[in-house]
Order: C-alpha cells, then structure tokens, then sequence
C-alpha cells in the first residue's frame, strides 16, 4: 500500500553550522501540527550536520549533502523542492526557530482562505534583545523592510507558476522569489501571529560561534512556556516600536554611503552590487574566515 504523502513538507538549507541547525530542528518536531516532512539539505557540509539529523532518530527527517557548495540557499531549497511531496511548503533557517503553533495556524490560515500563499509575524533578534519585526514587504525590493521565507507557507502548486529560487541570486534570492510572486498575483493572506524567531547572522557573527548560541534560552522558554515568551516578545516590541528603534532604521545608518548609492543606480540583482553584497556578508557573519580555516 502506498504511504499517504504529507500535508506540508519543511525545507531546511543549511552549511556547516550543525550547532544552530540542532536547535532549528527542534522547534519543528516540536510543533503541535505533526503531519509534514523535513528536508534539511547540506550545501556540501563538511561538518557533523548529517550526524546531528539523524539523531533525532525521526522518520520524518530526511538528510541529503549536495556534491557542491553553491554558495546560496537556492539551490538546496530547490532540491528539497523537487524532493516535496507534501502540498504546502514551509521554509526554514538553519539557525532560526518556530513557535509550537507555526505551522498548524499557517496551514488553518492558508486552507481556509483558500490561498496560495500565507505568512506570519516574526521577530528580530539581536545581541541587544528585540530589534524588529518582519511579516512580507509591500515591494519586493523595498530594501528598507526585512524579509525571511521562514514565515511563509505556499502551495507547492505555486512553483509551477512562479519557477523554482533563482541560483544565480547569491544576495536577494527571497526578493526575487517574492518578485515573482507579486507579479504572478496569486493570492495571499496573513496570520497576525508572532511565530518565527530570526537571528540575523551579521549580528552575531553566527558562523564564528562554536557555542553559547544564542537561540538556546529560547528554545528552552519555547519547550517550557512558548505562550509566556510570545508575551515576553510583544512587549519588547511595543517598546522598540515606540521608541522607533528598529531593525530599519539601524540598517540604514549601518549600510555605507556609497552602497546606497550603487543599490539606487544599478539595482539590487544586477553586477557589482550583488556580489558585492554577498561577500559583505560572508564577512559580517564569519563565513568567510570559517572557509578559510
């Protein structure tokens, strides 16, 4: 008899960053909706990632390590995709989390409006606490909003409309993505909830860290009392939020002059500034000096 496939199916790329990705997984088998697939794809790991998969010891982890290092989570979202065989696609980072209610209320929200594609609230967490919220830009590339397909949920129908990610997009590949999207005019709903915690890895200089990582306190508040950390969330955020200090506003004092002019002139997907980007944030996150070594 044939296995009945899965509702949703979770993809997860990642490289070399097995500390965070064991904490990510968590979250998802946490879940209190329990009918999905995992994909974690390697970008050509070379550290024990595959060994801290499999100690899950779950049937619905599934590992795969691409021969090549492609340099961008395109390309391993695109595998995991062509591996899907759920209806819905949910997309996570290797160093991200979800709130137990992530993926039961996005699917609700996503069946019951009939959709296409749906999306939630997350959180921006720095070394400082809270600074920021993201839910979807109004423009794909209105850079001045963050953006993380780790609070979206589609139909897996949708790539049959909108293409698979674009691997050539090392810096804005989920704006083009979402590009495409916009342009294709499917429908799309929200679900007012706060159900992602995103670490931006220039922040914390996530590929320097061996230890002490800092979505451990919340993945202990998580399997504890999510609802009591939700809460705890809301409130940093009423505050950033009133005193206007937010993830915006630090991005763009942080973003050099002459970069701002080049993403005016040339575009944000168009050479130099792409690769330029890029590399800028190899730097940031410590990929670049981790490669090396």
């Amino acid at each position: 008899m044939t296995e009945k496939p899965p509702i949703v199916t979770v993809i997860i790329p990642t490289y070399n960053s097995s500390g965070t990705l064991k904490l990510s997984l968590e979250t998802v088998l946490q879940q209190d909706f329990t009918d999905y697939e995992i994909w974690v794809i390697g970008d050509n790991c070379s550290d024990d990632s595959e060994a801290v998969v499999m100690s899950f010891r779950d049937k619905r982890v599934q590992w795969i390590n691409l021969s090549v290092n492609s340099g961008t989570p395109s390309v391993p979202r695109n595998e995991g995709l062509r591996r899907a065989r759920g209806r819905f696609i949910a997309y996570l980072g290797h160093d991200d989390l979800w709130f137990p209610w992530h993926l039961s209320q996005l699917v609700d929200c996503i069946e019951h409006n009939k959709s296409d594609f749906v999306y939630s609230l997350g959180a921006l967490l720095g070394p400082e606490g809270v600074i920021g919220t993201f839910s979807l830009p109004k423009k794909a590339w209105h850079l001045q909003e963050p953006i993380s397909p780790c609070n979206w949920l589609h139909r897996k129908s949708l790539i049959e409309i909108v293409g698979l990610w674009s691997p050539s997009i090392k810096s804005g590949d989920d704006r083009n993505f979402l590009q495409r999207v916009f342009a294709a005019n499917v429908k799309l709903d929200s679900l007012r909830q706060l159900s992602v915690l995103k670490y931006p890895a220039s922040l914390w200089k996530m590929y320097s860290l061996a230890s002490n990582f800092p979505q451990l306190k919340h993945v202990e508040a998580l399997r504890n009392n999510a609802e009591t950390l939700r809460l705890e969330l809301l409130l940093e955020i009423a505050t950033v939020m009133s005193q206007q200090e937010t993830w915006l506003d630090q991005q763009k004092s942080r973003l050099p002059k002459p970069l701002v002019t080049l993403i005016h002139a040339y575009g944000p997907q168009r050479w130099p500034l792409n690769e330029l980007m890029y590399w800028r944030w190899r730097r940031k996150t410590g990929l670049a000096e981790k490669q090396r070594n």
